[in-house]
């Protein structure tokens, strides 16, 4: 079982729990900006919790969705999740490879803690730019170079400790302790993934490199904003 299929069965439980990951998906959702009729591909969907928010937001917009992931794992995951979506198709892919769309086909496409551990981030974010219609955007949330998990836990807990109602607070503290086992996985998972960041196995991109690659794949109007408790950015960027 590979490393991407074993963090698939702690990841969901962990995240969907996880006060910055909530607020994450507002910004990604916020950042799309979809409109009627629009097309949609969420490269490195994982379980779904894009997908999810963004169609629960944008009903009766008929826009289409497709989530592509290399971890099987993932796939089920997301499958289950948005198993009662008409509008959404979710398939394994190799994301290492060009994507299997004509070019100018899509309006917008997200990628969300997905590109860091991609081979080639210049050449993925080149078949983005391929796929996208003329002035249509990519929107990407990848990890700072000093990503790390503590920050995520003490904004998890500043929020915990503000929550209104009483029994809320109360909810998701005890929702918190049970979670412990799982959310001790998680954090053993992450701070590998960290650490191959941090040693340039994977690709935690300064704010100055991921504007350099957009500009010279061709993206313009590009917007960078820190996200996610100041641990990753968040990147707007326009064909």
């Amino acid at each position: 079982m590979s490393f991407w299929e074993i963090y698939s069965y702690f990841y969901s439980l962990s995240l969907s729990n996880l006060f910055p990951y909530k607020r994450l998906l507002e910004d990604l959702s916020n950042t799309l900006e979809i409109k009627e009729g629009e097309s949609i591909l969420d490269v490195g969907c994982g379980p779904g919790f894009v997908i999810d928010k963004v169609v629960k937001e944008n009903a009766g917009k008929r826009i289409s969705v497709i989530g592509l992931d290399f971890s099987r794992g993932m796939i089920k995951h997301a499958r289950k999740r948005c198993k009662n979506f008409s509008n959404v198709k979710i398939q394994v892919a190799d994301l290492n490879k060009n994507l299997e769309f004509p070019d100018s086909s899509l309006d917008k496409v997200v990628c969300s803690n997905t590109l860091y551990a991609l081979e080639n981030p210049q050449g993925v974010i080149s078949e983005f730019y391929r796929v996208l219609k003329p002035g249509a955007a990519v929107i990407i949330a990848n990890p700072k170079p000093n990503a790390g998990i503590k920050e995520l836990l003490r904004e998890h807990l500043r929020i915990l400790k503000k929550l209104t109602p009483f029994y809320k607070r109360v909810y998701h503290i005890l929702i918190f302790v049970l979670l412990i086992p799982v959310n001790f996985v998680v954090t053993i998972i992450n701070k590998i993934i960290i650490r191959k960041g941090k040693n340039r196995v994977y690709h935690f991109l300064d704010k100055e490199n991921l504007q350099k690659i957009l500009h010279e794949v061709g993206f313009k109007n590009i917007n960078v904003k820190s996200c996610y408790a100041d641990q990753n950015w968040l990147v707007r960027a326009e064909k």
